[in-house]
């Protein structure tokens, strides 16, 4: 005889998250709108280790790229019945067995969900905050190494507790 389900210790934050994404593609499509009325006609895309432009692409063909990844992405990473559609022998989650044979395959999408919709809302936000880079050294001549690492070190830590929450989540009760 099976126990009943016992109430988890932290229910996921799924629409918490939900939120977060929608917000952060939010605030992508406006640095987009504030970025296409603000840039120079071409702005650099790429530089070298000096932090000086090596590469310039036309403001639209920028954002051409830029807005279907920066709202696409994030999009699909926050549509739960996509994953829902799976098979569930193709995600790959800690304790994702226990789970299961506990009859928690809708805890177990709730906490992955929260995951995705998480690095959503975080992927916009690079996005975005590339955007403000870019724009930055359209209005100077070179650009601090710090500020093209800091938004990259904020992304990767941010996913890196968003990983370790999941697995947290995830760990079976003792």
């Amino acid at each position: 005889m099976t126990s009943p389900a016992q109430p988890h210790r932290n229910p996921p934050g799924e629409t918490v998250a939900l939120i977060f994404a929608i917000v952060s593609i939010l605030v992508f499509l406006g640095c987009s709108v504030w970025f296409w009325v603000q840039a120079p006609d071409n702005v650099a895309t790429h530089f070298d280790s000096g932090g000086q432009p090596d590469d310039w692409t036309s403001t639209a063909g920028l954002l051409w790229i830029f807005v279907p990844l920066g709202v696409g992405l994030p999009a699909l990473m926050s549509i739960r019945p996509l994953f829902e559609k799976l098979p569930i022998s193709l995600i790959n989650a800690p304790s994702k067995e226990y789970w299961l044979e506990h009859g928690e395959k809708d805890f177990l999408l709730s906490c992955l969900m929260e995951l995705m919709r998480t690095v959503a809302g975080l992927t916009a936000l690079l996005f975005a905050s590339i955007l403000v880079i870019i724009m930055r050294e359209a209005r100077s001549a070179t650009m601090p190494e710090w500020m093209t690492l800091v938004p990259t070190a904020v992304f990767l830590i941010a996913v890196g507790l968003a990983l370790w929450r999941l697995c947290r989540r995830l760990t079976p009760p003792r």
